[in-house]
């Protein structure tokens, strides 16, 4: 705790990604991963997997776009800065490491901004809730890029505006949950069948607190919300990420999220009847504060 504390005081970012908790959810999340990095390996590489399989089904390499990237964990980033002629990393925030990182690479760009919808919602007053549902999702060159990665960051959309509206609105447990699975709704869909290059989502999809081999607790993280069925079964995968083995957030509990990771072609036949399984359907600009009016709604480059 105290080292993410040094981190936090250290780190140089805008006092609107402060108070909105970007930063901290960053930090937290990069300690995370040092202290787990035993229990994360075999998801992280899945994820790269399963990555470097979808950019052998692209048919041209001209662009990739990363959603999400955060702080680049699961994302092989020298194989698609070799792959493709561009490669567009996006995410509400870029952390110094990441930054450092895609110096690296000649043709690597960061792009910073909300990729929701929901930030422009806002600031052209008609933010969602009540009757008002979740607009489309933003992302920048979604008709263009050959691949769209979206990268363990389907779950992580809603919260900063759910947690912005119960303070703001008085938003209900319930009001969060709708616009979360609204929000996660819009997301996919734009990943999966509007984009025209090969799309990919990986996601965890459920919480399991585990006690030794007795399961405590279960719970749905994307709100009732199926992911699009893939028209193949060859890229249609599914594994356990051990995300916090005790004492990290237990003493004796370990808790793990089931990951689901899909990816999507275009002009592929389906597979045969017999052979399918039921899937379920379906500087820069940066964060407002809590208590400034929102000004975020495009998503703009970095370098």
């Amino acid at each position: 705790m105290i080292g993410e504390f040094v981190r936090y005081l250290t780190t140089f970012a805008p006092e609107r990604t402060r108070k909105f908790g970007y930063l901290k959810r960053l930090i937290a999340l990069e300690f995370r991963a040092r202290r787990c990095a035993t229990a994360w390996d075999n998801h992280q590489r899945s994820c790269r997997n399963l990555i470097t399989k979808a950019v052998d089904l692209c048919e041209k390499h001209d662009m990739v776009l990363v959603l999400g990237s955060g702080l680049l964990l699961e994302v092989p980033l020298k194989l698609l800065a070799s792959r493709f002629e561009r490669v567009l990393l996006v995410d509400i925030f870029h952390m110094p490491q990441v930054r450092r990182e895609a110096k690296k690479h000649f043709n690597v760009k960061l792009l910073t901004g909300d990729i929701t919808g929901v930030y422009q919602a806002i600031k052209e007053g008609r933010p969602p809730g009540g009757h008002n549902p979740a607009p489309p999702a933003r992302i920048p060159h979604l008709k263009e890029a050959d691949l769209v990665i979206s990268c363990n960051c389907l779950t992580q959309l809603a919260g900063p505006f759910t947690e912005y509206f119960e303070k703001t609105r008085g938003f209900s447990d319930l009001d969060s949950d709708k616009l979360a699975y609204q929000i996660m709704e819009q997301h996919c869909k734009a990943v999966a069948v509007d984009a025209t290059g090969v799309g990919v989502i990986i996601t965890d999809v459920e919480r399991i607190a585990m006690q030794d081999d007795k399961m405590v607790s279960r719970t749905d993280l994307l709100k009732a919300l199926k992911l699009p069925p893939t028209s193949t079964l060859i890229h249609n995968e599914e594994w356990d990420w051990l995300i916090a083995p005790h004492p990290e957030e237990h003493p004796s509990h370990d808790y793990i999220h089931v990951v689901d990771a899909k990816v999507y072609q275009r002009n592929v036949a389906e597979e045969p009847e017999g052979n399918t399984k039921e899937e379920g359907l379906a500087d820069p600009e940066l964060p407002p504060t809590l208590d400034d009016p929102v000004a975020l709604g495009a998503i703009v480059p970095e370098r």
